[in-house]
């Protein structure tokens, strides 16, 4: 607020008295007014991005960072960003994850916002400590990276009074915040890719069907695409790869088990495709000429893989970014709604070639 003096020692020297700055230093060293530093706080629109690219400069440069609670007082907002991920087994060593959270802190950083990284544990749900976070001033706005069905506590921030946004994924039960990729679309021009090969026993290695909605939508897309070509689903040719490469390599095997004419594979994650891939040369079958295999995601390690990985390009990285824009947004209440759908698109590499044993004939439905 104008004439309002928050204060913090910051920057000190060994033998050196702590320098407490105030926001009278930050317009002086800025060569703006108390009220111009103010509205950069709040995040004015009247404010012109030179004037606030100057004053978030200088507060950098001096360190100047006010105690949180008085901060939130007088300024309204924190300028802090909750990333919320589940319970894994190292999430943030997950490509997966490091990609939208890169994403996310750096459009976070642009815009003068910090994150705050928490893992949805048990007692995290069971003590409401989301809650916690937003009504003791810690955070402004939470995003959810890597939501299922398991996490039921969502429906309690659906009512639009927290600025809440699921990254990635979207729930069909609660009206919840969204940025997703349009995953139905990408599965249905993979599908139709192997087919258009000329691939009619196709196995389907799934992950996470019972609480991912993005997971079903992938399943259901395959099924569509098959069923316009007039190629029969094969329930016992989808088997569980938990979205793992260990998964991927025993679900492969279980596949070219359960039926040795399947000539194509579509894995519902680059990890388990990558993983089905080993497994399958381990067999002694090649890829793409005994068996065909897709991914979905598009990992930097797909393009590395031998035989390339054909997969679904999913732009992570960017899904983040506009993740990060868009609760900013709900928090400034430029909006009311996010619900929001990416355009993904098909990567040809080499693990899909035409040279597969197949049938000479398309295969006709059952009834």
């Amino acid at each position: 607020m104008p004439g309002r003096e928050l204060t913090v020692g910051l920057k000190f020297h060994m033998n050196e008295p702590v320098k407490r700055y105030t926001i009278k230093d930050i317009a002086r060293e800025s060569g703006v007014s108390l009220s111009t530093v103010s509205l950069v706080f709040n995040d004015n629109p009247r404010i012109s991005q030179a004037t606030r690219a100057k004053v978030l400069q200088t507060i950098e440069r001096l360190g100047y960072q006010p105690n949180r609670m008085a901060r939130a007082l007088a300024w309204k907002h924190t300028r802090t960003i909750a990333v919320l991920v589940p319970q894994l087994r190292r999430t943030f060593a997950d490509v997966y994850f490091g990609e939208i959270v890169s994403g996310i802190y750096d459009r976070a950083s642009k815009l003068g916002y910090k994150i705050l990284l928490e893992v949805s544990r048990a007692e995290f749900i069971e003590q409401k400590q989301y809650f916690q976070l937003y009504d003791q001033k810690f955070i402004d706005g939470i995003l959810f990276v890597g939501a299922n069905s398991r996490h039921r506590f969502v429906a309690e921030l659906a009512d639009g009074t927290r600025p809440f946004l699921l990254v990635n994924n979207y729930s069909k039960e609660y009206d919840l915040n969204y940025v997703v990729s349009n995953y139905r679309y990408g599965a249905w021009q993979a599908t139709q890719h192997l087919l258009r090969l000329g691939h009619r026993v196709l196995g389907f290695i799934a992950g996470g069907l019972a609480e991912i909605q993005t997971s079903q939508d992938i399943l259901a897309a395959f099924k569509e695409a098959l069923a316009e070509q007039n190629v029969s689903f094969r329930a016992d040719l989808v088997a569980d790869g938990w979205l793992t490469e260990e998964g991927g390599m025993k679900a492969a095997e279980e596949l070219v088990k359960r039926d040795a004419d399947m000539t194509a594979i579509f894995a519902l994650n680059d990890k388990m495709a990558l993983g089905a891939m080993k497994k399958l040369s381990e067999m002694g079958l090649r890829v793409p000429q005994d068996i065909a295999v897709v991914g979905f995601d598009d990992i930097p390690q797909a393009s590395y893989a031998i035989p390339g990985l054909t997969t679904v390009h999913q732009p992570l990285y960017d899904i983040g970014k506009l993740a990060c824009e868009r609760i900013i947004d709900l928090i400034h209440k430029k909006v009311e709604r996010v619900q929001e759908v990416l355009p993904i698109y098909l990567v040809t590499r080499e693990s899909c070639g035409a040279g597969a044993k197949r049938p000479s004939a398309p295969t006709p439905a059952t009834p």
